[in-house]
Formats: structure tokens, sequence, C-alpha cells
């Protein structure tokens, strides 16, 4: 089924580290993938649950931002990224928000470094895919961001999913490896369709559709 809503995701040209230090374009993320993310300082692990949003046929405006180091990454406006605060705290904040001088958490060489935005350019690109993580965030390009968007807090989202992420462990145990079922389709997963209706319920104020 097709859904009314606005596009947030990752341009399709957007690589994804797997474990193995594999770099993979991230539509080929496949459910079960062990990928690389950032807790902390540290680079951890972290495994594709589901493929939230998909089209590699349609186009979409990407907000493409630019680093000091020579990272870059490709996302729809309300998707949200890792960013630095003053007081070295790490806030997630819509593509569309950044500025030139905002420092993103990227890696380089293993290691984990800040690093100033110097250009965001906004271009139009075939393709996106938003995948999700258990941590809910992946390094995309090695840049740290969001798996999430159109809301307005990453980590309260992210606590609200965590029922998803028990029935996902579970379904795995139980060696089921399709455990929210084999969505390859272009188009929005149903899952979250069902998790909008609900937010739009009992925590309407944490969307954000502009």
């Amino acid at each position: 089924a097709k859904y009314a809503r606005p596009v947030s995701c990752f341009s399709s040209d957007t690589l994804v580290t797997l474990i193995n230090q594999q770099k993979i374009p991230i539509w080929k993320l496949r459910v079960g993938d062990q990928l690389l993310t950032l807790s902390r300082t540290k680079i951890v692990s972290t495994e594709m649950m589901m493929m939230l949003d998909q089209n590699q046929l349609s186009s979409a405006m990407f907000y493409t931002i630019i680093t000091a180091s020579g990272h870059q990454v490709s996302l729809t406006s309300l998707h949200l990224i890792a960013a630095i605060t003053y007081d070295g705290h790490i806030t997630y904040i819509p593509a569309k928000n950044v500025k030139n001088g905002d420092n993103l958490r990227v890696v380089t060489n293993g290691r984990v470094y800040s690093s100033s935005v110097i250009d965001i350019i906004k271009e139009i690109k075939f393709g996106y895919y938003a995948p999700l993580s258990i941590t809910g965030t992946l390094l995309a390009n090695n840049v740290e961001v969001s798996c999430f968007s159109n809301i307005k807090n990453h980590d309260i989202v992210q606590f609200y999913m965590s029922p998803l992420r028990w029935y996902y462990r579970l379904s795995r145990l139980l060696s089921i490896e399709q455990p929210f079922g084999n969505h390859t389709v272009n188009g929005i997963h149903y899952v979250v369709y069902m998790l909008h209706k609900i937010a739009q319920f009992v925590y309407p104020s944490i969307i954000q559709l502009s």
C-alpha cells in the first residue's frame, strides 16, 4: 500500500559500513545485517531491523551536507542528523536546520572526530531509502545520523520504539528471518504507517511535518 507523507530518507548513493569494514550502498542493506554506528565516543555495532521506506525510481530534494574533513551525506529536509552542541552534547536536528559551522561526528580511519560543516547543497537525486537499526542510528558515509525523520526528538522516539526492538530480538532468537515481513516493494512500511497513526493520537506534538 502507498501512503501520503513527506519523503524523508537517505539518498540511494549513501554508503554504510558493515562490521567487517565492507562498505555497501544503503539500498543493499538487508534485515539482520550488522553495521557500524557510534555510542558516545566509540564505534559500535548495530543491526538492521527493517527498511522503513524505499523508492528506487522516484526523485526527492536532498540536503547534501559537506564537512571540513571531506565527509558528506545527503538527507531529505526533515531527516535527523547528529550535531555537537557548544557544551559537547549530541543533539539530533533536521537536515534543513544544519548551518555552516555546525559540528558533526565523523569517522576517519577507525577514529571518531568532530568536523565542522563548510557547505550545504540542495539537489535533486533519484532513489531514497530509510533503514531502521536497533540503536536508531547509523554511519552514513561515515557521518553519524539518526534513522528517524519527521519527528522533533530522536531520544523520545527511540524510547517508545522499545517494544519493536523486543519483538525483533525475540523473533530473531526464534530464527524468524523477517520479523516485520519481507518488505521489498517501493513505499513506506506498514509498521511505520501504524506507528505514525498511534503517535498522532497519543503524542501529536512529537511529529514534525515542515
